[in-house]
C-alpha cells in the first residue's frame, strides 16, 4: 500500500526540523572583524579583495539589518552571553560568574574552542581566573588584551601560558590567529570526532595599528594610488545598490571626510592601502579554515556567522600613554628598535603606530553616518553572512535579506536552539534561527537598545530614536536607513514616549 504524500510531507519536515535542530547538531564558527566598515568586503560593496568572505555570502545568506553594540569589548559580551553586556560585565571584563554560550554548548557535548582576542579580562592579563579557559573554552590562543602590535603582541598566551617565545622574525598576529583555527578544526575532527564543536574565530584585523605584510601593502599601494575619499566612497555606494545590499531608496548621506585635494595625498593612500592589506590577509585566513573544513568533510554541516564588532573607528591619532599601554609598556619592537607613535610616518611596519583616520572610516561605513562608539547607524550597524550548507536550501543560497532585524544578542539563543539546549530566560536575545533554515520568514517584532558613552538608541521599527550627547533625533529607519531626515519635529508623541521607554531600559541596566 504506498505511503499517501501528506504523511510523506510531514515525515520530510519533521526531519528537516530535527536535522535544524538538534538531533544532528552542527559545528559552530563564529567570525568577528574588528573595526571594520559596513562596506568594506568585497560581497557588501567594498573593493579590497575578499574571495573567501564573498564565496560564503555566494552560497549562504547575507543579513543587512544586524547589530552590535558599538565598542569592541561590549560586544564579545553581549555575543558570548545572549544579554545586554552591562548585565555580565565588570570594568571591561566579563563578570566572573558569566555563563558564556562555550559553558552552555559544553552541556550538549560541544568541544570549544577560542582563536585569536579576548578583551574581557578587564585588562588583568596576570589574573588566571580572568582567563578564556574559565569561561567555558577548552584551548585558547591569542591576544588578551584589546589593541596590540601584529609583529609582536602584547599578552599572547596559548591557555594560561604566555605565547612570546613563539614570536619570532616572521610572526603576523592575523596569520597566527588563522593557522590556529583552522588547526584547532583538524585536531578536533582526529581526537573527538564524536563531538560537535563551537569555534570562536576572533580577529584583531582590521583594529589599528596598522600593520600588514609589505607584499600586501603594495598590491593595494597600486590600486589606492590617486583614488581620493569621495571616488571611493561613491564606487562602492553604487555597488551596495547593484547587489542589493542597501533598503531600496537609501539615501547617499553627506560625506563627513575632509577634501583629499587639502590633505597629504601619499599618507593617505598608503593608510588605505595597509588598512586594506589587513582585511585581505584576515579574508586569505578565512580561505584556511574553509579548506580545513572541506579537507575534513565537516564543511556541510558546519554553521559559519560572520560579522564585525562594530563600525569603522575614527580615531584621528593615538594617544601616546594608549599606545604604549597596548605595546605593553615599552614602544619598541621585538628586536628593540623605537616605535613612531605621531601618526605621521607611513604606517605599516612595525615600528609605526597608527589608524586610518575618521576619513577613510567614514568611506568603510559607506553609506551610514558617524563611526564606533556612536549609535548611529554608522556605528551598530554590521555586515552578516551565514553559510550553513546542511541547513539553509540551494535556492536561498546567495540571497540578501533586507527584511529580518536581528542583533548579536541573538545568536547564543540560536545556537543552544540549533544544539537542542534551552535558552535561559535571562538572555535578552531571541532564537532567529527558525529564520535562518527558511522556516519563518519575515521580522520578529521586538525592540533593540544600545547605549555605550554619551551615544544611545532605541529600535522600534521602523522608528529608530538616537541619543547623542545632548541631542536627541528621530529616524524612520525603513525609509531612510542612512538617517539623512530627523523627524523629531513632526513626531513629538512618539519622540517622548520612546525617549521615556529608554530612559527605563537603561535604568534597569545599571541596577
Amino acid at each position: 500500500m504506498p505511503i499517501p504524500a501528506k504523511t510523506l510531507y510531514l515525515w520530510f519536515t519533521l526531519g528537516f526540523v530535527l536535522h535544524s535542530f538538534g538531533n544532528d547538531k552542527p559545528n559552530i564558527i563564529v567570525i568577528l572583524a574588528d573595526d571594520l566598515g559596513y562596506s568594506d568586503i568585497g560581497c557588501f560593496g567594498g573593493e579590497i579583495e575578499t574571495p573567501n568572505l564573498d564565496r560564503l555570502a555566494k552560497n549562504g545568506l547575507r543579513y543587512t539589518n544586524f547589530y552590535n553594540t558599538s565598542k569592541c569589548w561590549t560586544t564579545r559580551a553581549s555575543l558570548l552571553t545572549g544579554e545586554y553586556w552591562q548585565k555580565v560585565t565588570v570594568g571591561n571584563g566579563l563578570k566572573p560568574e558569566t555563563t558564556t554560550i562555550a559553558d552552555r554548548l559544553k552541556h550538549a557535548d560541544y568541544r570549544t574552542y577560542l582563536s585569536g582576542k579576548w578583551h574581557l579580562d578587564q585588562n588583568r592579563h596576570d589574573d588566571p581566573s580572568r582567563n578564556p579557559l574559565e569561561f567555558g573554552f577548552d584551548t585558547y590562543f591569542g591576544n588578551l588584551h584589546g589593541a596590540v602590535s601584529y609583529f609582536n603582541p602584547y599578552s599572547l598566551m596559548r591557555g594560561k601560558a604566555s605565547a612570546s617565545d613563539e614570536i619570532g622574525e616572521e610572526f603576523y598576529l592575523t596569520d597566527a590567529i588563522s593557522d590556529d583555527a583552522q588547526e584547532n578544526i583538524r585536531n578536533h575532527v582526529r581526537e573527538h570526532s564524536e563531538s560537535p564543536f563551537f569555534l570562536y574565530l576572533a580577529y584583531t584585523a582590521p583594529h589599528w595599528p596598522l600593520h600588514a605584510l609589505p607584499v600586501d601593502i603594495a598590491k593595494y599601494e597600486a590600486y589606492y594610488k590617486g583614488k581620493s575619499f569621495d571616488e571611493i566612497r561613491r564606487s562602492r555606494f553604487e555597488k551596495m545598490n547593484s547587489i542589493g545590499v542597501l533598503p531600496q531608496g537609501t539615501s547617499f548621506s553627506e560625506p563627513s571626510h575632509r577634501a583629499w585635494s587639502d590633505l597629504n595625498q601619499s599618507l593617505n593612500t598608503r593608510r588605505m592601502a595597509v588598512y586594506a592589506a589587513m582585511v585581505d590577509c584576515m579574508d586569505r585566513g578565512i580561505g584556511q579554515v574553509i579548506k580545513a573544513l572541506e579537507d575534513t568533510g565537516q564543511l556541510e554541516n558546519t554553521l559559519i556567522c560572520f560579522m564585525t564588532d562594530n563600525g569603522a573607528d575614527s580615531t584621528e591619532s593615538i594617544a601616546h600613554n594608549n599606545a604604549v599601554g597596548c605595546l605593553g609598556g615599552e614602544a619598541i619592537t621585538l628586536d628593540g628598535r623605537p616605535i613612531s607613535i605621531s601618526g605621521h610616518e607611513n604606517p605599516g611596519d612595525e615600528a609605526t603606530f597608527q589608524s586610518y583616520g575618521p576619513d577613510w572610516a567614514n568611506v568603510s561605513n559607506t553609506p551610514y553616518r558617524y563611526f564606533k562608539l556612536t549609535s548611529y547607524e554608522g556605528g551598530i550597524r554590521s555586515p552578516f553572512i551565514l553559510h550553513w550548507p546542511a541547513g539553509v536550501e540551494a535556492s536561498r543560497r546567495g540571497t540578501v535579506d533586507q527584511e529580518m532585524i536581528s542583533h548579536l544578542i541573538d545568536l547564543s539563543p540560536s545556537f543552544l536552539r540549533l544544539a537542542g539546549e534551552p535558552v535561559p530566560e535571562s538572555m535578552d536575545g531571541i532564537s532567529v534561527a527558525q529564520y535562518w533554515n527558511g522556516t519563518k520568514t519575515g521580522n520578529p517584532q521586538r525592540t533593540l537598545f544600545n547605549a555605550f558613552g554619551k551615544s544611545s538608541t532605541m529600535l522600534e521599527h521602523p522608528w529608530k530614536l538616537v541619543n547623542h550627547h545632548a541631542n536627541s533625533y528621530l529616524f524612520n529607519i525603513e525609509s531612510d536607513a542612512s538617517e539623512t531626515n530627523d523627524l523629531a519635529a513632526f513626531h513629538q508623541e512618539r519622540l517622548e514616549a520612546m525617549k521615556r521607554k529608554l530612559a527605563a531600559w537603561k535604568s534597569t541596566m545599571e541596577k
